[in-house]
Order: structure tokens, then C-alpha cells, then sequence
């Protein structure tokens, strides 16, 4: 058994999964990975299909990502072509997601170093993330 990490990423933030799950290898991550995000989306489909989990080893190093509208049984009555371009839409709208938010976080870097390079107070972390890095 191995450990995994079931990561929450809902375009805003991540929310890291603190316990983890004991599980047999990665493809039964990645069927527990779908029960989650069909549990998760219930009667919000709609709202969540851009949401991603970021399946971690017990190391906590990203093994894969599981896109939310891959697995959204709301969609399936739709004919193919429209199912496969909401899941492409889905998909590109999060890594949007991701490039905003890693812009912002460059930002926030910017800052804080420029703050330390004038000896002025500077944000170190936010949500957990260390803004500065030591040379």
C-alpha cells in the first residue's frame, strides 16, 4: 500500500489534502480520484467542472491531475463533439486558472524582494508558499 494526496485545486486555490489515503498503486488513485470529484461536483456540476485534483505520491510530488469535466456524468447525453469541447474548454479555463495564479505569486515575489532589498518589512509566505528564496 501506498500513500497518496488528493489535492483540491478549484481555480482560486489549492487545498492540500492533509492526511492522505492508503492505496494499492495508481490506478486505484485514479479510480478514488474519480469518486471524489463526482462526490464533489453533485448538484454543482456546472460550477465545477474546471476543478482539477492533483493526485501527489506519498512523497507529495505531483503524480497527476484529474480535470473534473473528464469525469462529469451530467454531460454524457450531450452529443460527443459538444462533451469533448466542454471537457477542452474545462481544461483550458484551468490552466488559465494556474497561469493567473502563477503570475500573482511572481508579483508577490517581485515584492518581497524588492522590500528586503530596501530593508523595508515584506510578506514571506502566503497560504504556506515561501515568497522569498534564499540566493
Amino acid at each position: 500500500m501506498s500513500l497518496y494526496f488528493f489535492n483540491l485545486k478549484d481555480g482560486r486555490t489549492t487545498i492540500p489534502d492533509q492526511d492522505g489515503t492508503e492505496l494499492a498503486d495508481d490506478d486505484a488513485a485514479r479510480a478514488h480520484a474519480t469518486v471524489v470529484a463526482r462526490e464533489s461536483m453533485r448538484n454543482n456540476e456546472s460550477r465545477t467542472r474546471t476543478w482539477r485534483l492533483q493526485v501527489c505520491g506519498g512523497d507529495r510530488e505531483p503524480l497527476f491531475e484529474l480535470l473534473f469535466a473528464s469525469v462529469d456524468e451530467t454531460i454524457d447525453l450531450l452529443p460527443q463533439e459538444t462533451r469533448a469541447r466542454v471537457r477542452e474548454v474545462s481544461g483550458k479555463f484551468a490552466s488559465l486558472s494556474d497561469a493567473i495564479t502563477d503570475v500573482r505569486m511572481s508579483l508577490l515575489q517581485v515584492r518581497a524582494t524588492l522590500a528586503r532589498s530596501e530593508g523595508a518589512p515584506y510578506l514571506a509566505s502566503l497560504n504556506g508558499t515561501r515568497l522569498w528564496r534564499d540566493p
